[in-house]
């Protein structure tokens, strides 16, 4: 039997060897602030890793977050009772950088590795920290109307409310999207507790009631215990859903637009702290509409090179057959193949009948018009399909005429092809293409330049041969 699970139980039993000894030794002590207490954030980190979540990256990134912190926390511990002193850049350091990693190993539970997109991600985070600017809005200036901003730690202490109401929005967002389960219920959990913490250390912090060692800081172990919990659970397998997010997101937006809007408005009307989360919302979106339409422009590409020939630009057989089936009565199709191609291919190589057809699509290209539809079906096969059956024998007639001089060809010359085409008008019977192609086949047997479709047998497929 594994030992691994057994982890889990590790910080419950240290944080109730903590409680204990603070009850026997209220006053602070190495053993329970410094050891004890930092044990506790370390067994948890542990806990994270040796976790048996699916997505690995998400374990280790709240292991490590964890870790930071508990780097945080020991500096600051240590500080506390001994002369020698580490900066206070490495606390800072390890509490900061415990945010935005632990952000994003909670956006790993909605996106994992095989279905990350870059629209996804950035809908939660657009969704999280605007959401967090709206809650901002209403709870910030609470915490933080004592406190003069004059100086870095000032600002650095505006750091941990916002942040944390970001984790909190990223927790909401998580049950929103993926549903309510037992995993995404500790992670909501722990997001509040160690927000709610960090608001009454913010708050005595300001009215000068804070001490080190006060039992509120329970409140922090609590929740990374929480955290490294909702790992040893099985996130929801019903999928995530999609549509839910980009609604959110727009509120989000709109929230933090109305947010910087009444700022400009009223300066003294919102806390100014809640304008950063909303201008890093917005600044997001921009930044989410510029990859939007970018994934746009690049998809009508796709869709447009999925029905044009890339030898000769035209059309191609997809994008042909999708436009003779909405033909109507009247218009003319021409199928044309062409005379002699296969010869010139074999001799000169595939490069010069490339070449060949380029100049083929080209002479062609400058017969239709814009009403027209021209067409590579492949090989050396060409379509053409006019508006209407009055243009039949005019446009039959200029096809052909195309092919009476010559072509030149880079390092070979002039090479003269023929074709032989097939004409059928639209008459609401269907096999279009199919009696083209028996038109164009039986003239190019019959050394005709150009045949005429007709049905005026019984059996319906007889080919009249019609020259120009």
């Amino acid at each position: 039997m594994s030992l691994y699970p057994l982890i889990r139980v590790v910080p419950l039993f240290l944080l109730l060897g903590y409680v204990g000894v603070r009850q026997a030794f209220p006053e602070k002590s190495l053993l329970s602030e410094l050891i004890l207490f930092n044990l506790i954030a370390l067994s948890t980190a542990i806990s994270a890793w040796l976790s048996r979540t699916s997505d690995r990256i998400a374990r280790n990134g709240v292991a490590l977050a964890i870790t930071l912190w508990t780097v945080g926390s020991l500096s600051s511990s240590w500080n506390s009772f001994s002369t020698f002193q580490f900066p206070e850049l490495l606390s800072d350091f390890g509490y900061v950088a415990f945010y935005p990693i632990l952000f994003f190993s909670l956006m790993r539970t909605l996106h994992p590795a095989r279905s990350a997109q870059r629209i996804q991600i950035l809908d939660s985070l657009i969704a999280s920290i605007g959401m967090s600017a709206i809650l901002a809005t209403f709870t910030l200036d609470i915490a933080i109307s004592r406190f003069e901003l004059s100086n870095a730690a000032g600002i650095l202490l505006l750091f941990y409310p916002i942040a944390d109401l970001i984790l909190v929005a990223s927790s909401l967002l998580i049950i929103i999207r993926a549903g309510l389960n037992r995993a995404n219920a500790f992670i909501l959990l722990a997001t509040s507790t160690f927000a709610i913490t960090d608001f009454i250390f913010l708050i005595r912090s300001a009215e000068g009631s804070y001490r080190f060692a006060s039992l509120v800081d329970i409140g922090w172990v609590i929740s990374l215990i929480l955290i490294a919990e909702s790992l040893w659970h099985r996130h929801s397998e019903r999928g995530i859903r999609e549509k839910t997010p980009i609604l959110i997101s727009v509120l989000a937006a709109s929230g933090s637009g109305l947010i910087i809007a009444l700022a400009s408005i009223s300066p003294r009307l919102l806390p100014e702290q809640a304008l950063i989360p909303a201008f890093i919302t917005l600044s997001l979106s921009f930044l989410r509409m510029a990859i939007a339409l970018n994934q746009a422009h690049r998809l009508n590409h796709e869709s447009v090179m999925a029905r044009t020939d890339e030898l000769t630009g035209l059309a191609n057989r997809r994008a042909f057959l999708e436009r003779i089936a909405q033909v109507q009565v009247g218009q003319t199709l021409l199928l044309l193949d062409l005379n002699g191609f296969k010869p010139v291919n074999d001799r000169y190589g595939h490069a010069t009948g490339d070449q060949l057809l380029q100049q083929v699509a080209h002479r062609l290209g400058r017969l239709i018009e814009n009403d027209w539809t021209l067409a590579r079906l492949g090989g050396d096969e060409f379509a053409l399909l006019t508006a209407t059956s009055s243009q039949a024998s005019e446009s039959a007639a200029a096809v052909s005429a195309a092919f009476s001089y010559p072509f030149h060809l880079a390092g070979i010359g002039e090479i003269q092809v023929g074709a032989s085409i097939g004409v059928v008008i639209a008459d609401g019977q269907g096999d279009l293409l199919r009696r083209a192609d028996m038109a164009m086949y039986q003239a190019k047997r019959s050394g005709l330049p150009i045949l005429y479709w007709s049905s005026s047998t019984q059996s319906g497929i007889t080919v009249a041969s019609l020259n120009r």
